[in-house]
């Protein structure tokens, strides 16, 4: 029986989506291990032809600098509004201003912060 998938495996799976729905063509994650320590995780998206990478020491952390930085700072194609990214459950500062992407645990993805309110 295989085992059940933890909040970390579905976050990861949700941030990759997430990263497909900016219009990214290809996602890869993989790691380095040529020099130990550190084991080095590295995600990288490509839009259009244009690589973006981030990384870190885990899987999850390197997928959310990636959406992080490609996500902060840009507009949201439905409500208009600046764009961030945040893993956090929590009610971000200025939501009426930014529209958050956060983590839903019921849906399993990163909803937008318009999701239901704009058509």
């Amino acid at each position: 029986m295989p085992k059940p998938l933890t909040v970390e495996d579905r976050q990861l799976t949700a941030a990759l989506d997430l990263l497909g729905h900016t219009g990214a063509d290809q996602v890869k994650l993989w790691y380095c291990d040529e020099e130990k320590p550190p084991l080095v995780w590295v995600c990288a998206a490509c839009w259009s032809g244009r690589w973006e990478c981030a990384a870190s020491t885990g899987p999850l952390e390197a997928v959310f600098r990636l959406c992080d930085q490609v996500i902060d700072g840009g507009t949201c194609t439905h409500c208009h509004r600046p764009t961030g990214f945040t893993p956090d459950l929590d009610p971000m500062p200025l939501d009426v201003m930014i529209c958050w992407y956060q983590w839903d645990p019921e849906l399993s993805e990163f909803r937008r912060g318009c999701a239901g309110s704009v058509p």
